[in-house]
């Protein structure tokens, strides 16, 4: 009796959407109209900002930065010059540095020029020919002061700037631009496209922690591009050679278009833009599509011998009422476990957990307006790659997965047991795991940017940019000036041992307006001047590089004014090392002045990787709650939802634990794959759920219910998973290495749960029924 009530709605439902199945593909059609034309206006936020909280106090801090001293995104255009520090050498720098001071989007530049500028107020330059020269014809301008070899205040004003705008050989320069919010992209472009101008013996390079994040946001781009089209494209081809049915690849690609569609509108609608990972919504999309139409094509090929008055008419609407439910129950679990994404204190995972949410509910949509009517078209001749036998016996694939069943279900006891102690000891590898905080290790050592960074950080040291903000009095006061030069020398004594390598690591640079002073002061025309005095000075010599490290304007009423202590390390640190160097700078920072900050890129791009690992466990944990919750309202069954909440997790933690094993360990490309992996891989566990309660509800033996409902949902959960697994493999070869590594754990993870949701899961079940039954 609680069948048929259950089934008649089901049935009325479906034979609905049978009926009025060419409205609703039309009206699936027309509505893609106006969904197409609003979601043309999604764009992609490329700033770091984006990737923050706007409340997370380490962006604030960052803010405060870019409030204070202008901009602050620092990239190096770096070039070899034998002959750099001859005045020939000087005129080559100074054209590029104009060139470079031209770009818009660049805010200043400091370079061996403008150094040289520079020290021509503190030793100024004479010339007397000037009076003695034919009228009309200038005099060549004399070689400049810094340039002296044998000069001490010389050599030690370029010694101050030694690694930031030329190497110690004295044969490699850089130019360093200061970069204005808001116009990093054009910026960056366009000083590539100076690099290329530049004749050298090598070629020039451009690095900072902006071009690297713009070429990463490029390598996702096109990674996005080629895993939407991949995939598609491929799991078409599988679909097609392993069902023989062109109507469900036509519905796949409708249904994956309209939910695209559908998805990027409602972000418009939302006030979201693309960023860093949602690059592969489209592969979300496509994963959830095909596991469901598999399910349909499968479940449309045992039913097209159907027979009646209108077997094609009876064939969906029977496929429609008995998938209906369970594939509704699946877009729910795998919006929620997205949902849990919305917990990130990371902006794009927010926005990505949202993203994915909606494209889930979508899909259901899609599924309704399109699947009644492209079934119902006519099918052709199908032949299946291995068809049951005309006597009605099982093919050999059949014969197999009863086989392997019937196993799992002989020892399922064991098989609970020997689970759960996976789950413990893997999930306590998993939280062992080295953490990847570098950003540059997310390329390939063979990549052009990591080589550069090479390059540049053997000729000029380190290139990781960040930045020691520190209260100043309105008057600079030698005192103070002196305070900061010991804070400097503490910084420049700071060491960090890399426990695994027993590697030392310092800081490669550190330089203020303190340093120049110092050097200034050197001079005798100018010793005998206050600090402010020759700070004011050093303002009118390189104004922006100045702005850039002391606020010279009186302060506003409530505020101090502000020195900026700049600091460089190696870009390519491990993360512990990067986040202990990082630590021991904050802690000397605070003894000098507690209102002190450590900012700037590279502190941010560390506690971006930081918090993206930190929140992967708390959105696993609440992917797991809702989900638990809506597979238990969905059976009925508190027991039922624990024991596919055991299989659902253990695959994705297995596949960890391995990669530990290998030796790899999280990063980026790792940092969401908790939730992505609950809610993909659900799927399979819903459906056997769903075909043996049915069993149980008919009256059928546990095992034998456990037995068909398995076989059951074999060749779609199979089907679905190879065509998966080929489609995310694409990602594998991906330049960006968390693309590469999310492809390969997703494939991996999908290949695991499927293989357990045809053998542990229907074992766990008759265990916990059996020993519900034995009391």
């Amino acid at each position: 009796m609680r069948t048929s009530l259950i089934a008649s709605p089901r049935h009325t439902l479906a034979r609905l959407l049978w009926v009025w199945r060419w409205w609703l593909f039309l009206i699936g059609c027309l509505s893609a109209i106006p969904l197409a034309i609003y979601q043309t206006d999604l764009g992609m936020d490329r700033s770091l900002a984006a990737m923050f909280s706007p409340t997370d106090p380490t962006l604030n801090q960052y803010q405060h930065l870019q409030r204070t001293f202008g901009g602050n995104l620092v990239v190096m255009l770096v070039y070899d010059d034998a002959e750099l520090m001859t005045p020939e050498g000087v005129a080559r720098n100074r054209a590029w540095t104009n060139s470079a001071e031209s770009i818009d989007g660049v805010r200043g530049v400091l370079s061996v020029s403008k150094l040289v500028q520079a020290f021509a107020y503190i030793r100024p330059q004479f010339s007397f020919l000037a009076g003695s020269l034919p009228s009309g014809s200038e005099a060549p301008p004399p070689p400049s002061k810094m340039l002296a070899k044998d000069d001490p205040v010389a050599n030690s004003f370029r010694d101050l700037f030694a690694g930031y705008t030329h190497g110690q050989d004295e044969k490699t320069a850089a130019i360093v631009a200061m970069l204005q919010p808001g116009q990093t992209e054009s910026a960056i472009a366009e000083l590539r496209r100076l690099a290329d101008q530049i004749p050298s013996q090598r070629a020039p390079v451009l690095i900072g922690e902006p071009v690297l994040l713009d070429d990463a946001f490029d390598m996702i781009q096109a990674d996005g591009n080629r895993l939407a089209l991949g995939t598609i494209g491929l799991l078409s081809l599988v679909m097609l050679l392993t069902l023989r049915d062109y109507r469900v690849v036509l519905l796949a690609t409708m249904a994956i278009v309209w939910a695209t569609l559908c998805t990027r509108a409602s972000i418009v609608a939302l006030g979201m833009e693309m960023s860093l990972v949602s690059t592969i919504l489209i592969a979300i999309i496509a994963v959830i599509v095909v596991a469901a139409v598999m399910h349909i094509g499968v479940r449309s090929r045992d039913n097209s011998n159907g027979s009646g008055e209108s077997p094609v008419n009876e064939s969906i609407v029977r496929v429609t009422a008995f998938l209906a439910i369970p594939i509704l129950w699946t877009c729910l679990t795998d919006a929620a476990g997205f949902a849990s994404l919305l917990n990130s204190e990371v902006r794009p995972v927010q926005q990505f957990g949202t993203m994915t949410a909606v494209a889930a509910l979508a899909i259901v949509a899609a599924l309704v307006w399109f699947t009644a009517a492209l079934m119902s078209l006519p099918s052709g001749k199908r032949t299946p790659l291995e068809p049951t036998h005309s006597n009605g016996a099982p093919s050999l694939s059949e014969r197999f997965l009863v086989h392997l069943v019937s196993v799992s279900l002989r020892h399922s006891k064991l098989l609970s047991i020997v689970s759960i102690i996976a789950l413990i000891v893997s999930i306590t590898m998993v939280t062992q795991l080295r953490t990847e905080t570098s950003f540059l290790s997310n390329f390939r050592e063979t990549s052009n940017i990591v080589q550069a960074y090479a390059r540049v950080e053997q000729q000029l040291g380190g290139a990781g940019v960040w930045d020691v903000v520190l209260p100043a009095p309105e008057t600079i006061s030698p005192d103070y000036v002196s305070r900061v030069q010991s804070l400097e020398t503490k910084l420049r004594e700071l060491e960090v041992v890399d426990s695994s390598t027993g590697e030392i690591h310092r800081l490669t640079k550190v330089l203020s307006l303190a340093d120049a002073d110092g050097v200034a002061a050197q001079s005798p025309l100018l010793s005998i001047v206050t600090p402010e005095v020759r700070l004011a000075g050093m303002r009118t010599a390189i104004p922006t590089f100045a702005d850039a490290l002391l606020t010279f304007d009186p302060p506003k009423e409530g505020e101090t004014r502000e020195l900026r202590i700049m600091l460089r390390s190696e870009e390519s640190l491990p993360g512990e090392v990067k986040r202990e160097l990082i630590d021991q700078v904050s802690q000397l920072a605070q003894k000098f002045d507690e209102r002190a900050l450590v900012t700037g890129y590279s502190v941010l791009m560390s506690q971006l990787v930081s918090s993206l690992l930190r929140d992967q466990w708390k959105a696993l944990a609440i992917a797991l709650a809702l989900v638990g919750i809506l597979i238990g309202i969905a059976t009925g069954s508190l027991r039922y939802s624990l024991v596919a909440l055991l299989t659902n997790t253990l695959p994705v933690m297995l596949v960890l634990a391995v990669m530990g094993l290998a030796g790899g360990g999280l990063d980026l490309g790792s940092a969401m794959i908790g939730a992505v992996s609950i809610g993909l891989s659900i799927d399979g566990s819903i459906h056997f759920l769903a075909g043996y309660q049915r069993g149980r509800s008919a009256g059928v033996d546990v095992v034998v219910a456990a037995t068909e409902a398995a076989t059951d949902v074999a060749a779609p959960i199979l089907l679905a998973t190879l065509a998966l697994v080929i489609g995310f493999g694409i990602l594998m070869t991906s330049p960006f290495i968390p693309t590469a590594t999310f492809g390969m754990l997703i494939a991996a993870t999908l290949a695991a749960s499927a293989l357990i949701n045809l053998t542990l899961l229907p074992a766990a079940i008759v265990a916990v029924d059996g020993l519900t039954n034995s009391h």
